[in-house]
């Protein structure tokens, strides 16, 4: 079983400490409120890095580009448009879809194009080559298990 811990013991915290940089202030994990569900409790949504004074919100996402066949990804797109939705709904000054890979960011960079809500960025953060070196080889353990369990 390929070990995504990596992603979030290693890239999420790397991500967060360049928003620190970038931003000036720490970013930690948070849930925020998103809406109201229907017996009128808050439903909220865990968010990979929200800053200390609340006015930026970022979601991180480490997708890789094209497929291992070369296609256009379309579930990590999928993926994406997932937290862009949820980054719509919570109030915040800057909401960020902050991407690490840049084959990926230049794809979804262009599907977005006219289509992100008002207020939504994204945000291109590459990772260290080291820390690279792990995200790829975890998506190669888990491209090949996909692989096996496909055939």
């Amino acid at each position: 079983m390929a070990d995504t811990r990596v992603l979030k013991n290693q890239v999420e915290p790397y991500v967060r400490k360049q928003l620190e940089e970038k931003f000036g202030q720490p970013f930690a994990k948070q849930f925020l409120p998103v809406g109201q569900r229907a017996d009128g409790s808050q439903a909220t949504h865990e968010f990979d890095a929200v800053s200390t004074d609340g006015r930026i919100v970022a979601g991180i996402k480490s997708s890789s580009g094209k497929t291992s066949g070369g296609r256009r990804p379309s579930g990590k797109i999928a993926a994406a448009y997932k937290e862009l939705y949820f980054l719509s709904l919570v109030k915040a000054e800057r909401r960020i879809l902050v991407l690490t890979d840049p084959e990926f960011y230049r794809i979804l960079e262009s599907d977005c194009d006219g289509k992100l809500a008002t207020g939504l960025e994204l945000m291109l953060i590459p990772l260290p080559p080291e820390l690279e070196k792990r995200v790829q080889a975890m998506r190669e353990v888990a491209s090949q298990e996909m692989s096996t369990a496909a055939g």
